[in-house]
């Protein structure tokens, strides 16, 4: 059959994505292939296809029990035999469907890692016919990858144990380095190597240099409040738990995902997150691989990760439906020295591991809980222990990876442990370096898809694009400011949410939004509650939203729900709002009398003649004039007379007065801060003409005046005793932008003027 034709048969698509084809002919043609498709980029096609090409069982090897569970649900309703076997299945299921394999009924079969460390399922593969192993996210093959799995490097064992035909390994990322790794671990020769697909125009990406986590969590904030779904990635769980408490703090459905909570748990927060019922998830890199959620609008990095290769892996799962989405990386330099402690910490002490596994001799088996316990050290600081004394061979942590272990070599003492201190070594520094290589990448100016592409050795990098912040600016959103319990600052206090149960709805309104729900149910094929709980009716009934914003207020109607449902049901309670609603006209406030007290003379005294104050002012700025002198405040002389002002401003259409009342407000606010910093040695030095004045050998323009090439105003602070005389430049026929001296006058050139 044709390679179309089957694709069309079987899955229904008209032609392939970009490197499917040549990937599925070197599969068949039986040469050893290693594909580079980056996250949503069709990996699975490229053995599902085949599979049902070839003549027996493909295995798949995947480390992601969701995926499992999706692709198979996926294939079976497709009329694909398949199945999966994992820890997730209780022993009479699991046995099941190891007789069904035995008796050759699946197409494909997918399995984890540690699943060929069985007796059963090997003699349950033993008799049949597997024309290919495929091996997924086979990054986690490589010492050098970013997330290695000593479990991985048995699968060149478990190959010759399944006697495959062909092998297929695929990743979403994967170095020159790691590649060649990938093949000498599964003893790949003469491998053919598709690297395509990488590039995502539809996804801009952007690197944004923050001050410290309170620009951080102010900007989720606002990058949350445009809309999800989306993904807020931390290195630590901390940092998780950190950052969920600020964004529920300010009305942001927000769920949490880090390693430390219980396999149900974990589960329940991701179907939870792929049902759309929380528009936003914070989690470590324990959570993605394998999520099968298209709509992901962004992703953001409150952390720097590890290496290019995560971070392109992660913000690839954001806009896999081909929709405009955003990639935010949040850049400080002290989160790079966050990562490099944690990799330090990756790498334990010879003495510690020694001390570990003297430990576990006693111990024979138990939980890691309790061999760090007999460590003096926490269950975190071991972690790297144990993987590395189970990636010897030394210690099993079972199928189930409940935290228990058993001993496996006992008789082993501590000198003659077959641990490689040495490349630890090596590892750790290779570590850094990928690290190193992601500072370097957010560091630069130039264009980030460009450098990304080049960087994964995709031939298709373009010289520039439209989508990164280098080339077209930053899409970011302005950051809101968040206070230190965790909510919006610029809110009031939450107040205890009034209990509105009992409070009236409009039912014909509740009945029309009950049918506009069984509508959208049996569209999406869910049931009903998952659209909206009969509660959520009930407050938007008594609301009667007009539009988003009032909408989202509405407890149980979320930005991911009126994404898919706002519209519709703002139809309804809009009009429904229009019948109802009556205009209020409320009557203006007696404005409050502003009550002065006298001028202080030895502040403000009498202004001399030949200033131009009172009889050049045009009549407001006069009245500004005689508030200011006799004592009042700023505040109180805009509260009185900017209403005047506007009005002169709207009739007369005159500059001068309104270039009045701004100069003033400038000129008080920069008073309050000299007030009292009189420069009478400098000022002493100034010639002064008649009355006074000063008086320059180049004349004066307005109220300025140039001695010796500086401009002054007529009324210097450096005049002693008379700083409150420097504002008579309100006085000139012609609005003049003062420049403060200081004592020094300006060379600037001319004082600004406003026509």
């Amino acid at each position: 059959m044709e390679l179309r034709e089957a694709l069309k048969q079987h899955f229904s698509y008209e032609s392939f994505r970009k490197g499917q084809e040549a990937i599925v002919r070197s599969v068949l043609s039986g040469r050893p292939t290693i594909a580079i498709l980056p996250t949503g980029g069709g990996k699975s096609l490229c053995y599902q296809l085949p599979a049902l090409l070839l003549e027996g069982t493909t295995v798949v090897v995947s480390p992601l029990v969701a995926l499992m569970k999706d692709q198979v649900d996926a294939l079976r309703a497709r009329g694909i035999a398949a199945t999966f076997i994992n820890s997730s299945l209780g022993d009479g299921e699991r046995q099941e469907r190891q007789a069904a394999l035995r008796r050759g009924e699946y197409r494909l079969v997918y399995v984890a890692p540690e699943r060929f460390k069985s007796p059963s399922f090997l003699s349950a593969v033993a008799g049949l016919s597997i024309p290919l192993l495929a091996v997924d996210e086979a990054h986690c093959i490589s010492a050098w990858g970013h997330d290695f799995r000593p479990e991985y490097q048995q699968l060149a064992r478990a190959r010759e144990q399944l006697r495959a035909e062909r092998v297929l390994a695929l990743t979403a990322t994967a170095t020159p380095e790691v590649r060649r790794d990938i093949a000498d671990a599964l003893e790949l020769r003469d491998p053919r190597v598709f690297v395509a697909g990488f590039d995502r125009p539809n996804l801009f990406i952007e690197v944004l240099r923050v001050s410290g986590d309170k620009d951080k969590l102010g900007r989720l904030l606002a990058l949350a409040r445009r809309g999800g779904p989306g993904i807020v990635y931390a290195a630590t769980r901390k940092n998780v738990e950190k950052i969920v408490s600020a964004l529920r703090g300010a009305g942001v459905d927000a769920l949490g995902y880090h390693a430390g909570m219980a396999d149900g748990e974990r589960t329940g927060v991701q179907e939870r997150f792929v049902r759309g019922d929380a528009p936003v998830i914070v989690a470590t890199n324990a959570f993605g691989m394998g999520v099968d959620k298209a709509d992901i609008r962004f992703v953001a990095h409150f952390d720097v990760p590890r290496s290019l290769e995560a971070y392109y892996q992660e913000i690839g799962r954001a806009g896999r439906d081909g929709l405009p989405s955003y990639a935010l990386l949040l850049f400080n330099f002290a989160d790079v020295m966050m990562q490099r402690r944690m990799i330090e910490a990756g790498r334990p002490s010879r003495d510690l591991v020694e001390r570990a596994w003297a430990a576990a001799r006693e111990l024979l088996q138990g939980s890691t809980e309790k061999l760090a316990r007999a460590c003096g050290v926490t269950a975190s600081e071991l972690s790297g222990v144990v993987r590395l004394l189970e990636s010897a061979g030394h210690l099993e942590r079972g199928l189930a990876r409940d935290g228990q272990f058993f001993v496996a070599t006992p008789s082993v003492g501590p000198e003659d442990l077959a641990v490689d201190f040495e490349l630890l070594e090596l590892r750790v520094a290779r570590e850094r370096q990928m690290l190193d290589r992601l500072v370097r990448f957010a560091d630069t100016r130039g264009c980030r898809r460009q450098n990304l592409l080049r960087y994964f050795g995709d031939a298709d990098a373009p010289r520039g694009c439209e989508a990164c912040e280098s080339c077209k600016g930053s899409r970011a959103p302005d950051p809101e400011e968040v206070a230190a319990g965790g909510g919006a600052r610029k809110r009031k206090a939450a107040e205890p949410a009034p209990d509105t149960e009992d409070q009236p709805y409009d039912e014909g309104v509740f009945e029309k939004l009950r049918a506009l729900r069984s509508e959208l149910a049996r569209e999406t094929r869910v049931p009903p509650y998952v659209v909206f709980h009969d509660a959520t009716l009930k407050d938007l009934a008594r609301a009667l939203p007009h539009d988003e914003q009032s909408f989202l207020l509405v407890k149980g109607a979320g930005p991911s729900r009126w994404q898919r449902y706002g519209e519709r049901v703002v139809a309804i309670t809009r009009e429904a709002s229009a019948r109802q609603s009556t205009p209020v006209v409320r009557e203006p406030e007696p404005q409050r009398n502003l009550d002065f007290p006298p001028a202080d003379p030895a502040v403000h005294e009498p202004l001399a003649a030949g200033y131009g104050m009172a009889g050049e002012l045009p009549p407001a700025g006069a009245e500004l004039w005689k508030l200011y002198a006799s004592g009042a405040s700023l505040p109180d002389i805009c509260a009185r007379h900017v209403g005047e002002v506007e009005e002169q401003k709207r009739v007369a259409g005159q500059a001068v007065a309104a270039g009045a009342a701004d100069l003033l407000v400038v000129r008080l606010q920069r008073a309050g801060d000299e007030r009292g910093r009189g420069r009478g040695a400098e000022a002493a030095a100034v010639p002064r003409g008649a009355g006074g004045d000063p008086a320059g050998a180049d004349g004066r323009v307005g109220g300025f005046w140039r001695p010796a090439g500086r401009w002054f105003p007529a009324t210097c602070c450096c005049s002693p005793g008379r700083f409150a005389r420097r504002e008579a430049l309100l006085g000139c026929r012609r609005a003049i932008a003062w420049r403060p001296c200081q004592g020094r006058g300006t060379s600037s050139g001319a004082p600004a003027v406003a026509d």
